[in-house]
């Protein structure tokens, strides 16, 4: 049997798909920062692995508790209904997520206790055994009893000298009681009693896949996403505890850069992990994927027969060109070569230039339609650039015959004029711009390769990305 048959894939392209993801997953710097509890929200493009971070932390470690929460079937529309009407627009979710952090915590920490013997134990077993029916509620019902019962066995929250029997997640209003804030503080107290009793420093709870379960993010999903933000902050400012209760959001770019709010730079800046792969990195993820199909001996070079592409261009860089620095592209590339390596061959080895070269078509449909989830949601009509780009033939072009044809080919319902489709097109990596560099030199800019540089309006020179070269059926101009 050959190398390539050995291998069989290089894993799937979507880590939630992928069972087989943690036997070969790649430990980076921003695994290091979420570990440390310096990550407040992990961001990133849709497939740049923070769902293949996500499921490290499903995994036991060490003196920490970790789970890892999909939000991919959350009751959202039950959520919109857990609302603070007294809290500012803003923050009207922040409590809700607070508590509800608050009660995984308290599961969490039960879980892994081997007897609950301490009264901070009882009290917790209790008010779960009593709101949910035992220790371990999932995720969806955290807040879907419309009151909570509360009792002398378990908390019991004083409201101006009086003690509450129970506490409501809907009112006759239809939004959060007021007292919802106080009983979370005693369980967030309990829960680091907890803690400490059972000699666990930190518990980490990770928040996945936030725009799964949602047809659009309108103003109240984004509302909801934000106090989720929020209450992870919250929660990770209470100090003075041996243990830590460290909530992670993990949320795509895109949406991320969409949203507006007071305090956004200041967490983008300071407690956001952003995940930012290159060619270097990337390659040691395939590599650590190769070792684990076929033993720690073996590379990228065992699977390279050595030939460089057209352009003295070695195999890797050509592949890595027409991606957007993403794990789920790399793959991607690599499953449709090694298809046409089998094809051609049973008892295959090594890529040569045609395995590459032909792979190029069928990788390109799969950037397109990544393209299609990704830029779909904020612009509808953007295949109406991709019929300009085939009109104009070649990869490089001028923007002024863009403007020009699109506004022959911009259909009826698309809002976009020919400068914004642009700023767009340029915002998701679909194309990039010339710019001047040092002296007398030039290149091209890409978002996904210089996210601090921007779009500029000015630029007279567009590029379409090359990995779409293929789909848009376009070629390279000729050089002078």
């Amino acid at each position: 049997m050959g190398l390539h048959a050995e291998i069989g894939t290089f894993g799937d392209v979507a880590a939630e798909d992928d069972d087989a993801v943690l036997s070969y997953f790649l430990k980076t710097e921003a695994v290091g920062r979420v570990e440390a509890g310096d990550a407040l929200i992990v961001l990133g493009r849709k497939g740049s692995g923070k769902t293949a971070i996500a499921k490290y932390f499903e995994e036991p470690k060490g003196d920490y508790l970790s789970a890892s929460l999909s939000l991919r079937d959350y009751p959202w529309a039950l959520h919109e209904r857990r609302r603070n009407s007294g809290a500012s627009e803003i923050e009207s979710y922040v409590s809700s997520w607070r508590y509800l952090i608050a009660v995984k915590a308290l599961s969490m920490l039960l879980e892994a206790s081997k007897r609950i013997i301490t009264d901070s134990q009882r009290a917790a077993n209790t008010f779960l055994q009593d709101n949910y029916g035992g220790t371990r509620p999932t995720l969806p019902n955290i807040l879907r009893p419309p009151r909570l019962k509360l009792s002398k066995a378990s908390f019991q929250p004083s409201i101006m000298g009086n003690a509450l029997g129970g506490v409501e997640l809907e009112t006759e209003k239809g939004d959060l009681a007021h007292e919802v804030d106080a009983l979370t503080d005693i369980l967030l107290d309990a829960a680091f009693t907890i803690g400490s009793q059972i000699g666990h420093s930190k518990i980490l709870i990770h928040f996945d896949e936030l725009d799964q379960g949602l047809s659009e993010i309108n103003e109240t999903h984004e509302r909801m996403i934000i106090g989720l933000v929020l209450a992870c902050r919250s929660i990770r400012r209470m100090a003075g505890f041996e243990t830590k209760i460290i909530p992670v959001a993990y949320l795509r770019t895109d949406i991320w850069d969409e949203f507006r709010f007071s305090d956004k730079n200041k967490i983008s800046q300071t407690a956001a992990v952003d995940l930012e792969w290159d060619s270097d990195s990337l390659l040691a993820l395939v590599n650590e994927r190769i070792k684990a199909k076929l033993g720690a001996k073996f590379s990228w070079k065992d699977l390279d027969n050595g030939d460089v592409m057209r352009g003295s261009q070695p195999k890797w860089n050509h592949i890595i060109a027409r991606t957007f620095l993403r794990p789920r592209d790399v793959i991607q590339f690599l499953n449709c070569a090694l298809a046409i390596s089998l094809d051609r061959e049973a008892e295959a080895d090594t890529f040569d230039n045609d395995d590459i070269q032909l792979a190029r078509e069928p990788y390109s449909r799969y950037l397109k339609q990544e393209l299609d989830d990704e830029l779909g949601p904020h612009w509808e009509k953007w295949t109406d650039a991709i019929r300009v780009f085939s009109e104009l033939v070649t990869i490089t072009f001028p923007k002024n015959d863009f403007l020009e044809a699109y506004e022959q080919r911009r259909s009826k319902k698309n809002d976009y004029d020919g400068e914004e489709a642009l700023e767009i097109l340029y915002r998701f990596s679909v194309i990039g711009y010339r710019r001047g560099i040092g002296k007398g030199g030039s290149g091209w800019v890409f978002q996904y390769t210089d996210p601090q540089a921007g779009w500029d309006n000015g630029a007279s020179r567009l590029k379409v990305h090359p990995g779409l070269k293929e789909f848009a059926k376009l070629r390279e101009e000729r050089q002078s």
